[in-house]
C-alpha cells in the first residue's frame, strides 16, 4: 500500500494526558501515529508554552471559536 500523505494521522493516546512542566514551560503531549487504521508508531509532541498557546488560537480560530481560555493543563504553566 502507498503511503500517501492524506492516509496518515496523528491522534492523542488514550489515557495519556498532555503534560506542563512549570519549571520550563514544555508541554507535551503524547500521540499515537497511524497510517489509516494502522498503529505504526507512538512520538511525543513537545512545544514550549508560546507555541502551545499559539497554535490552540489558530486550532480554535480555524473551527470558529474565539479563544478566551487556554487549553487545559496550560493554566500550570502560567
Amino acid at each position: 500500500m502507498e503511503l500517501l500523505p492524506a492516509r496518515l494521522h496523528a491522534s492523542v493516546r488514550r489515557h495519556e494526558p498532555p503534560t506542563a512542566v512549570p519549571a520550563t514551560g514544555e508541554v507535551r503531549v503524547p500521540l499515537a501515529l497511524y497510517a489509516v487504521d494502522d498503529l505504526r508508531g507512538t512520538a511525543d509532541l513537545v512545544m514550549s508554552r508560546a507555541e502551545t498557546r499559539r497554535l490552540f488560537t489558530q486550532l480554535a480560530e480555524a473551527l470558529g471559536y474565539v479563544a478566551q481560555v487556554p487549553p487545559r493543563g496550560l493554566e500550570a504553566v502560567r
